[in-house]
């Protein structure tokens, strides 16, 4: 049997293999729940009038460890509950958890009981068909299928289990015939156009198998199947704090868009909950999403407009404004969450966004506090250099020098410092450094910091050769300007006006616009 068709029934017969989550490594608040739930069976069995009743209780408590994946203590629960009362209902969850685990002979056996007693079960009967192709035995396997179309004849899921026997039994027309059929019932399981695919190819058709992988929508879903008693185990975790444990279970396996998922559902059953609302926005940020992650930031922020997270982040998300109306809101953001709690990442953003803005002092100003509080990041310095010389203050130069004692070999600093050397009086140490630099890489940038030297040292001609050979870079031509009058020397700065180089990455212009959120926490680099 092919790999790729054996990974897909198992996976659509057991569902999710991951390994059950200790019950020592669960949030506080999950566990807590998990405890009281297993008081409560404990409680309603002691009480129960039947040895139904006492069945109902455990088995109720199997389908809350089975909504947490937590199929040993599932397992368990319902083992308690047949031990009561023979219950195809219990038999069949049974059946399902051992699936899960991998324990396909035993959950066969249990799939059967249940069609023995509910053969009208076309579900079970489905399952059981799978159970018996996973475990070698296509007659068997095969039968159980027939009947479960018959009951199901709209299932894509049965049609692609029985194209798996198909195949298993050499006889890939036949596949190809009924994976079609399934695909017409569900075109958005990408599973099924990889299935066609891979059955073209073995037909020797790699262009049609081409075809089939370029068709595949860009998920990996399996068919569906109507599970009424899988839908009510899931019911059992649709509580807030269930449902944000599940999201940490998918983050610690790095599926974010299934922990945003369940992020989302734990938000809507609590919509007043701004730690909920802010966490899913954060995380809806991180993938992209910022829309959507700006109206769960928004929501946050009409539920707690004292929240200082919510104003960073709404800061965070709309750095990249095009508006002028949109960029006042930004900066108006990051200083109310700077009002409400002193924090270095939302001082390092308001920093950012002052650069953007072209308020010089006011930058400054934060990155001085910043340098101060950090003494050892080199970023701060850098930032608070640029700041300074952007408005015409030489003291720049210091924060550069010392942005190199921390970060000897960065070159782009190194150039910076060498610029401001040359229109702060230092011209000799700025051909020092220039010729250093040209040495080390002769490109466009350290060519033109020489030109900046050779307009310190005032040898204009030169640094008119220099700077005409490098046109039309705007550094080159707000030298040559520099040399039209007086105006032009004012206006002289280390890089052009205007130009990206004075703008920190994480607020520089992107197309179209803010779809991709880094991580806030870190400084702004060049």
């Amino acid at each position: 049997m092919n790999v790729a068709h054996l990974a897909l029934a198992l996976a659509v017969f057991a569902g999710s293999l991951a390994v059950a989550a200790p019950v020592d490594d669960l949030p506080p608040s999950l566990a807590e729940a998990l405890q009281a739930a297993r008081q409560d069976a404990e409680q309603a069995a002691a009480q129960a009038e039947n040895d139904n009743a006492r069945a109902d209780a455990w088995g109720k408590l199997g389908m809350v460890y089975h909504g947490q994946r937590l199929r040993e203590l599932a397992e368990q629960a319902y083992d308690r509950a047949l031990g009561f009362s023979e219950s195809p209902r219990w038999r069949y969850l049974r059946a399902i958890v051992l699936s899960e685990r991998g324990d396909i002979a035993s959950a066969a056996e249990d799939f059967a009981s249940v069609v023995r007693a509910t053969p009208e079960n076309a579900v079970a009967r489905y399952r059981l068909g799978v159970a018996r192709f996973l475990l070698g035995d296509l007659d068997a396997a095969s039968a159980e299928l027939r009947q479960a179309r018959q009951a199901m004849p709209d299932s894509a899921l049965v049609l692609a289990t029985q194209a798996d026997i198909a195949l298993a039994r050499g006889r890939p027309e036949q596949a190809l015939e009924l994976l079609r059929e399934a695909w017409e019932l569900e075109p958005q399981a990408g599973q099924l156009a990889y299935k066609l695919a891979m059955t073209q190819r073995r037909l020797g058709n790699p262009e049609a198998a081409r075809r089939w992988l370029a068709r595949q929508p860009d998920n990996s879903l399996a068919p569906s199947i109507d599970d009424p008693l899988l839908l009510q185990v899931a019911q059992t975790s649709r509580s807030p704090r269930f449902l944000e444990a599940a999201a940490n279970w998918a983050l610690a396996r790095g599926d974010k868009e299934q922990a945003a998922n369940a992020l989302a559902e734990a938000t809507a059953l609590s919509p007043n909950d701004p730690a909920l609302a802010l966490r899913l926005a954060n995380l809806l940020g991180s993938l992209g999403r910022t829309q959507d992650a700006l109206v769960h930031t928004h929501r946050v922020l009409a539920l707690d407009d004292q929240n200082a997270a919510a104003w960073h982040l709404l800061a965070w998300l709309t750095r990249n404004a095009i508006s002028l109306e949109e960029r006042v809101a930004t900066a108006a953001a990051a200083a109310r969450s700077l009002a409400l709690a002193e924090d270095s990442k939302v001082r390092t953003l308001a920093a950012m966004l002052a650069m953007r803005d072209g308020k010089w002092s006011l930058a400054a100003s934060h990155y001085h506090r910043l340098a101060s509080d950090h003494p050892d990041n080199a970023d701060y310095r850098y930032w608070l250099a640029l700041a300074l010389l952007a408005a015409a203050n030489c003291d720049g130069r210091q924060p550069l020098v010392d942005a190199l004692q921390l970060r000897p070999d960065w070159g782009e600093a190194h150039l910076a410092l060498a610029r401001a050397d040359a229109l702060c009086d230092n011209a000799e140490a700025a051909l020092r450094r220039a010729e250093r630099l040209l040495a080390a890489k002769n490109d466009t940038e350290t060519r033109i910091t020489r030109a900046f030297a050779a307009y310190g040292l005032g040898h204009f001609d030169e640094m008119a050769r220099l700077a005409n050979a490098e046109l039309p870079h705007p550094d080159a031509q707000a030298l040559l300007d520099a040399l039209r009058g007086q105006e032009g020397r004012a206006a002289l700065r280390i890089f052009a006006t205007g130009t990206q180089e004075w703008l920190p990455s994480e607020v520089r212009p992107t197309e179209p616009s803010v779809d991709a959120t880094p991580s806030p926490d870190q400084p702004a680099k060049r």
